[in-house]
């Protein structure tokens, strides 16, 4: 089954079934992956557990040829790359420019796109690139005497002088106005869905010891009188949770936990229900653990 994309320059692709936008966090990309399986299939997750925070991390959709990139320390999508565009069909706006049966060339891409500066040659991987702001369009070339840079009505195009037309190769979706200037995407609002999204975290010491963490966060807040807006304000709160805190209190400050963990005496077990107390003292009570999985806490 071939998957049709939207093309939204500096922002992502999207389909009504999902959506790869720019700066969502890779626990919710992990998680809408996980709701669409019978459309995409065969997913890789790769990471370098050496060097978690040197090196990116990537989302590999094998059967679909595309790589989702994401920021090793923020952890969100910050590039997505097309590798493989003949296995999609391709929209930008209400155009189609590219499907399985009538690939994209060049030619299409202009069309579609508008004009542009003149194309760059990249003599390292032998590619020529057409640039838009927050979008770059990769094409096959063995040499740049293949084609040459002309101006048409004070606009630059590349006009090849001979009758193969390169399709597309590779298609790039960024943050910012050239690929290798590219920034950290922020992350929209409406992705939060009410969760926290952590802006920093301080350690608190006393006598060199770490008493605690002072945390500042954002979340969707909403003081409408009932009324339901499309989206909501944005609202950032500064919290600090000591070690001493009691359970009641860091669900005050920082909201409900994504799971709990109940740890015993031969593995984690994963509980999805409310935390109950079903002990009749403390110390049969077994440790437990408050996952926040968007702010990367446990508590």
């Amino acid at each position: 089954m071939t998957i049709s994309f939207e093309v939204i320059p500096e922002c992502g692709l999207r389909n009504d079934s999902v959506e790869f936008i720019l700066g969502t966090p890779i626990n919710q990309m992990i998680s809408a992956l996980q709701n669409v399986p019978r459309i995409v299939k065969n997913i890789q997750l790769i990471y370098c557990p050496k060097e978690p925070f040197s090196k990116d991390i990537c989302i590999n959709l094998k059967d679909d040829g595309i790589r989702l990139i994401f920021d090793s320390k923020q952890q969100v999508l910050k590039i997505i790359e097309v590798y493989a565009p003949s296995k999609l069909t391709l929209q930008f706006g209400q155009t189609i420019f590219s499907t399985p049966d009538q690939p994209a060339d060049i030619q299409k891409v202009q069309e579609c796109f508008g004009a542009t500066h003149p194309g760059e040659y990249d003599d390292l991987q032998k590619l020529f690139l057409l640039n838009w702001r927050g979008t770059s369009f990769a094409f096959p070339a063995k040499d740049s005497s293949a084609v040459q840079s002309t101006y048409a009505h004070g606009l630059g195009s590349l006009h090849f002088s001979n009758s193969s037309i390169p399709q597309l190769e590779r298609l790039t979706i960024f943050y910012g106005s050239t690929l290798s200037e590219a920034k950290i995407p922020p992350q929209p609002t409406y992705t939060l869905c009410g969760t926290n999204k952590l802006n920093k975290i301080d350690v608190i010491q006393e006598d060199g010891k770490i008493k605690g963490l002072k945390i500042n966060f954002s979340c969707e807040w909403s003081n409408d009188g009932g009324y339901r807006k499309s989206e909501n304000a944005i609202k950032t709160y500064e919290k600090v949770i000591l070690f001493d805190c009691k359970e009641n209190q860091v669900i005050s400050d920082l909201g409900a936990p994504s799971r709990i963990f109940y740890k015993s005496d031969e593995k984690m077990l994963i509980q999805k229900g409310v935390f109950k107390e079903t002990a009749k003292n403390d110390e049969e009570k077994a440790d437990y653990f408050f996952n926040y999985f968007t702010m990367g806490l446990v508590s």
